[in-house]
């Protein structure tokens, strides 16, 4: 939607991290805006100038992930997307759907 600011609240559903913590980011023209507490969580600190690199990783319509380039997080959120497309992954979870 463009020019239109969308805000939505992202909270991790397969954290079990007991410190997980939720923020509020706002998407505005395929830009995600937010706050210096998220940004320094990510990596950002004001002597890196030239900004954190991050990866988004996605398996629709349940899990997105968006990590540090390279960190454990980013591994294991590739790891997680790599294993959605293996057959007896997707029969596991039909079948665990199910019940």
């Amino acid at each position: 939607m463009p020019n239109r600011i969308l805000e939505r609240r992202f909270q991790s559903i397969l954290s079990t991290s007991s410190t997980a913590r939720e923020f509020k980011v706002v998407l505005d023209n395929d830009t995600v805006y937010v706050d210096q507490a998220l940004a320094e969580a990510l990596g950002w600190t004001s002597e890196k100038t030239d900004g954190v690199p991050l990866t988004l990783s996605g398996w629709a319509p349940h899990y997105f992930a968006i990590a540090r380039t390279g960190s454990d997080a980013d591994i294991l959120a590739r790891r997680t997307v790599e294993s959605s497309r293996n057959p007896n992954v997707q029969k596991t979870l039909e079948y665990l759907k199910d019940r």
